[in-house]
């Protein structure tokens, strides 16, 4: 396995498999706190809007992706006037224009929905260097803002009304978080495939409201929790000849299975 490990492709995915894994779960806090579970499926339509448009103007699919993700996120904070409570309503019309767009445009551009949807399967061995650099800087950038402005982001998560009292720059933060989860889940989707996203995005978070309370144990615990199986789900792959998505989630799944074994009581 070690012999593996030194080869370049299977070292780079497994760097930036680690930092998915450490820094996906942070995003994922903010996606179940803001009670945004809509805007992860308005951004995968939105990406299958970038591979379209990549794909019939023969474009760089990861400039589609993220242009297109951005779009959609300003037009979804637009139309909801930066409250959140009108966020999960417009993502959901959003979705439904960007599937409605890019079927028109698979249509008219003689575009086969089967390429489309192959831009989406991404895998960890076939990332560049360039582009690990760039996921790397958004990982980081992802936990320093964690780091920095969690007393803000504390409050927001609170109560929204509270937010707009204590905190001058509220929708402004909320605009960073929305933003930030949309630049996670578009650069991401062609370095690591829509599985992988789904089980570092979502299932440390739920695994670590097992073993938390207090908001900031449950973002480091859930980085925790997301670099343990990115770790082990990557070593698995390798030792089993895997698919690393299917692997990662696999042992997200078990994970989370035994985060419900009922603990024992002290007596």
């Amino acid at each position: 396995m070690l012999e593996l490990l030194a080869l370049p492709p299977i070292l780079k995915g497994f760097v930036s498999l680690l930092f998915a894994g450490a820094s996906f779960p942070l995003a994922g806090v903010m996606v179940i706190r803001l009670d945004l579970l809509p805007l992860r499926y308005m951004l995968m339509h939105a990406l299958i809007l970038g591979g379209a448009f990549a794909l019939a103007f023969s474009l760089p699919p990861l400039l589609c992706y993220v242009g297109c993700c951005l779009l959609v996120v300003l037009a979804m904070l637009l139309l909801g006037r930066g409250k959140m409570v009108h966020l999960g309503l417009s993502s959901s019309v959003l979705m439904v224009l960007s599937m409605a767009v890019a079927s028109i445009l698979m249509q008219v551009r003689s575009v086969p929905a089967k390429d489309t949807l192959e831009l989406l399967w991404g895998s960890p061995f076939t990332i560049s260097k360039p582009r690990l650099i760039l996921f790397l800087i958004l990982s980081v950038v992802v936990a320093l803002y964690v780091a920095l402005c969690q007393r803000e982001i504390s409050i927001i998560f609170f109560d929204g009304d509270v937010a707009k009292t204590m905190l001058p720059h509220a929708s402004l933060h909320r605009s960073v978080m929305v933003l930030l989860i949309a630049l996670v889940v578009a650069l991401s989707m062609r370095f690591v495939g829509a599985l992988l996203i789904d089980a570092l995005l979502f299932l440390p978070v739920i695994t670590a409201t097992r073993f938390v309370k207090s908001l900031k144990g449950l973002f480091w615990l859930s980085a925790l929790v997301g670099l343990l199986v990115a770790f082990f789900g990557y070593l698995l792959a390798l030792a089993l000849n895997l698919p690393p998505g299917a692997s990662v989630a696999i042992v997200s799944s078990a994970l989370y299975g035994i985060s419900l074994i009922p603990r024992r009581k002290n007596a």
